[in-house]
């Protein structure tokens, strides 16, 4: 049976910081949290804008803005295509001192691009990021 379904990535940005969250992944590997962006599945339903401002709020506590979509990609994981949508977004500063993590997250960070490949160890990820100038 084939499946396709919509995630969308949250990029949050503050000058030349980007922000990251550590997600656990695994518990049956080494260490088993993985760094990335704020990500997460599009409902039945709803509007991908919607969804990316619920994944920011369900994952950071604090509300988002979205200031533009800045790619988009598509891999096979399976049987399923995953399309995805990228946006770059922000929170407001003052919002930093309120993001509370769910359990699902061990800790978050600003990064500069140039880090990047010291967080996030997806290569496409990578790959999409630099193709964009990220």
């Amino acid at each position: 049976m084939k499946n396709i379904y919509l995630r969308v990535k949250g990029i949050i940005k503050k000058g030349n910081q980007y922000l990251l969250v550590k997600r656990w992944v695994d518990d049956h590997i080494p260490d088993p949290f993985l760094w990335e962006f704020v990500d997460t599945e599009v409902n039945f339903g709803e509007a991908p804008d919607e969804a990316v401002l619920r994944g920011i709020y369900d994952t950071l506590s604090v509300e988002g803005k979205i200031e533009g979509i800045i790619y988009t990609w598509s891999n096979m994981i399976g049987d399923s295509q995953c399309v995805g949508i990228a946006y770059l977004c922000s929170i407001e500063e003052a919002d930093e001192e309120n993001i509370l993590l769910t359990e699902d997250y061990g800790e978050w960070v600003w990064a500069e691009k140039e880090k990047f490949g010291e967080y996030i160890e997806n290569k496409n990820m990578l790959q999409d990021l630099e193709n964009i100038g990220l």
